[in-house]
């Protein structure tokens, strides 16, 4: 009896396609985090109206300001 050995061949496809990152593509990164911390405080300024005592709108205030203030400093500290 014989046997046939079936074997797929696999092409070899990098993982990760290198690309260089331009200064277009960090403002898209640097807009994106921006729009998506404004969404999260508003989201917890909102739970505020609903429910006062929950302490969300407060850790907000806290956590968002530094996060956003770092992104800012990042992408538009640099000189040059």
């Amino acid at each position: 009896m014989s046997v046939e050995n079936n074997k797929d061949v696999l092409e070899e496809v990098p993982a990760a396609i290198e690309q260089d990152i331009t200064p277009r593509d960090m403002m898209k990164f640097a807009k994106s985090i921006l729009l998506t911390l404004a969404l999260i405080f508003i989201l917890g300024g909102l739970s505020q109206l609903l429910k006062p005592d929950s302490g969300i709108f407060e850790a907000c205030k806290t956590i968002l300001p530094p996060i956003a203030t770092l992104v800012i400093g990042y992408y538009f500290g640099k000189s040059g």
